[in-house]
């Protein structure tokens, strides 16, 4: 199955290549709360994407990562788009690179 999404990642302290020293528990907490005030509106996808993302892909491309085969990503993160609505945020997940927030594109 081939998708496309946007993302957003939150480093923590024991993430593969970790950027950031917070544990684990802080990253969601950061997560969840973006994905509030992404819903509300208070700040747009590409200023959140340049803002808080760990991945390259954030700053300069507001987090996006085209169309991809479902087996090029993590299962979990897979899993997440696959169940998400066309242009809904899902909830945050966790995958051996940190935190990510994610909203499906395609």
């Amino acid at each position: 199955m081939k998708f496309k999404c946007k993302h957003i990642l939150l480093s923590y302290d024991k993430a593969e290549n970790s950027s950031h020293n917070r544990p684990l528990g802080v990253a969601m907490s950061e997560a969840e709360q973006l994905v509030l005030d992404l819903k509300k509106g208070s700040i747009t996808w590409n200023e959140a994407a340049a803002k808080h993302s760990s991945c390259a892909s954030g700053p300069r491309h507001g987090g996006d990562l085209g169309w991809n085969e479902e087996s090029k990503f993590h299962p979990d993160f897979s899993n997440a788009v696959k169940v998400c609505p066309i242009d809904d945020i899902a909830p945050p997940i966790v995958s051996p690179w940190g935190v990510h927030i994610i909203l499906r594109t395609g």
